[in-house]
């Protein structure tokens, strides 16, 4: 019985966690984005000169309904790709290796994101919209260096979000 235990437990850990983004229903391995985002995350958060503006209000991430979950991720996580990761630069190589994995995770995301969005389980609210466009109207106040720093340095309120979705 412990060992059939143990192998479900490894199981579920190998496919990650089924999320339910409304009508939505993905697998996202928010285990392995998190050790991955570890190895950055004090040196992100160390070089964030903007301590005092928060791109991922938790009253913000909070609000968004379930139904729209699915958009409202879909649409930032195309933000930390086409914004964010693009526009960061380091000299440290882990740092530009671990943001290399957590975009190429990201995309990964995004196309059964965007299965879930071809089939209308995807709902795109104005108050979606408008709660996206508001941390991006945050980021551009930034340059480009600080605001990515300080995108990827918020990470794990966009995965503390996620896992709220999770299934177990």
């Amino acid at each position: 019985m412990f060992v059939c235990t143990m192998l479900c437990g490894l199981w579920d850990t190998a496919q990650g966690r089924r999320l339910h983004l409304g009508s939505c229903k993905v697998n996202i391995h928010t285990h392995e984005l998190r050790h991955h985002f570890q190895h950055i995350r004090q040196s992100m958060i160390s070089g964030d000169d903007h301590k005092a503006i928060r791109l991922l209000r938790k009253d913000v991430m909070n609000s968004i309904q379930a139904t729209e979950s699915c958009c409202f991720l879909r649409q930032l996580l195309h933000f930390y790709m086409d914004k964010v990761f693009i526009n960061y630069s380091s000299s440290h190589s882990l740092h530009r290796r671990t943001t290399s994995v957590l975009a190429n995770s990201f995309l990964s995301i995004t196309k059964d994101l965007r299965v879930c969005h071809a089939n209308a389980h995807c709902e795109c609210s104005e108050d979606a919209k408008q709660n996206l466009a508001g941390i991006q109207t945050m980021y551009d106040k930034l340059d480009q260096a600080a605001g990515a720093v300080k995108a990827i340095g918020e990470l794990d309120s966009l995965l503390e979000w996620i896992e709220r979705f999770q299934h177990h």
